[in-house]
């Protein structure tokens, strides 16, 4: 046993099924196409409440986990894929099997995971073994509660990406909480969601295993480390892009995700490179589309003279506009012929050297309040990817960069980076 386990001093388990059976009708949930584009990662979150408000501060443990215990059974209800068995690449046996549910003591204060959160020894936040795993075969979504010895507690949930986007899951957490704060709303809750994308995007029956939009890990060690970029420094590189180039009102996510490829393309030394983004479709689906609702596309760069800032700024919004103009100008049974067009777009720009970008600014996951309070800190550690989130006081953007061990080395380094990006561990 590795020193750093000997900090659980006890783990639970539990399966927790929806409150009210599935209907019948809504047994075999269909991929959509867009869903059968993913592989089948389990993707991460950990929510970090130091201290909870008075009524809860002094009540034991086990009534803070039969709490959230209660109100995922509820809110399960409404998000029953979760809680069920994948059939291949196909379908999803929505049998109410349940959702694995971990309950763990850490015997140490939370601070020390605050300070640096994307250590590899704080994984101990998360069920054992399932974040960022491919094919795991337990539950399509795994939770875990942890109570640390300063009387603050971490929730972390693990969804399989294959049924589930970022949008999803911060719907998914925020209905969660909802219902905990008020366990008559699970009645009313805004916006019903709705897993019926299949209808926008028949699946096929095609093997797209070489067209994942989001590639498996290879063999070697990654790092994770967070950047935080102020509002000043936001808008420092704004203005640079705006004196040097044609775009208007670049927006956040369009200058950190050039900057940051702009970046760990100079510090990898490589020049002919691939960024990798989504589209959000939520227009034209409506916003409680739940799935895989993100339209894949791309920019290539293959010299030098395409590395400037503002030239891969201007090169984003022309694939996005491009891209959100196709579906705009589409009928709902078209949607799919443009989804497939770039998805071969994707496979005809991929090179040797990839980056994946995935923006979740103004996702409200620092809203979800179970009944003692916001989350501290939110944390998403993909590995192979850079993330894109809101601070918890809206004022910048942290940057959650999962990297080869060797190319993290290099762009923790990089003076340019470190201009307008500060480590946040």
């Amino acid at each position: 046993m590795s020193k750093v386990s000997k900090l659980v001093s006890s783990v639970s388990k539990k399966i927790i099924k929806p409150y009210s059976p599935t209907p019948i009708s809504l047994r075999c949930h269909k991929l959509s196409f867009l869903d059968q584009l993913i592989c089948c990662i389990h993707t991460p979150i950990v929510l970090f409440y130091p201290k909870l408000s008075n009524t809860w501060s002094n009540k034991p443990s086990n009534v803070v986990s039969q709490h959230l215990e209660k109100s995922l059974s509820k809110v399960l209800t409404n998000y029953y894929p979760l809680a069920g068995e994948l059939n291949d690449n196909i379908s999803v046996d929505c049998n109410d099997n349940g959702v694995e549910f971990f309950t763990t003591k850490i015997d140490c204060p939370m601070s020390e995971f605050l300070n640096d959160p994307y250590a590899d020894k704080h994984n101990i936040v998360y069920p054992n073994g399932v974040p960022n795993a491919y094919s795991y075969k337990g539950s399509l979504a795994v939770f875990q509660l942890s109570h640390f010895n300063c009387g603050g507690i971490a929730i972390s949930i693990c969804f399989s990406h294959k049924i589930a986007d970022g949008y999803t899951l911060c719907n998914f957490t925020n209905h969660w909480a909802t219902i905990a704060r008020n366990p008559m709303s699970s009645e009313i809750l805004p916006m019903a969601p709705q897993f019926n994308g299949a209808s926008y995007f028949p699946p096929i029956k095609e093997d797209l295993s070489h067209k994942t939009f989001i590639p498996e890990l290879e063999t070697e060690k990654y790092l994770i480390k967070s950047f935080y970029f102020s509002s000043s420094k936001l808008a420092a590189l704004k203005a640079r892009v705006i004196n040097q180039s044609e775009v208007q009102n670049p927006t956040d996510t369009e200058v950190v995700s050039a900057f940051i490829y702009q970046r760990a393309m100079a510090t990898k030394k490589v020049v002919t490179s691939t960024l990798y983004q989504a589209l959000s479709l939520r227009p034209p689906l409506p916003k409680n589309t739940m799935g895989n609702n993100v339209s894949p596309y791309s920019i290539h760069t293959k010299d030098e003279k395409e590395m400037g800032l503002p030239q891969i700024v201007g090169k984003l919004r022309k694939a996005k506009e491009e891209l959100r103009k196709k579906y705009k100008n589409a009928q709902p049974n078209e949607f799919l012929y443009i989804a497939q067009d770039a998805v071969n777009e994707k496979i005809f720009n991929s090179s040797s050297s990839n980056f994946y970008m995935s923006s979740t600014i103004k996702f409200p996951f620092y809203d979800a309040d179970f009944g003692w309070g916001k989350p501290e800190k939110v944390c998403i550690p993909l590995k192979n990817m850079f993330v894109l989130m809101d601070t918890k006081n809206r004022d910048g953007v942290e940057v959650i960069s999962g990297m080869k061990e060797q190319d993290m080395l290099a762009f923790e380094r990089d003076e340019e980076l470190l201009q307008f990006a500060s480590p946040s561990s």
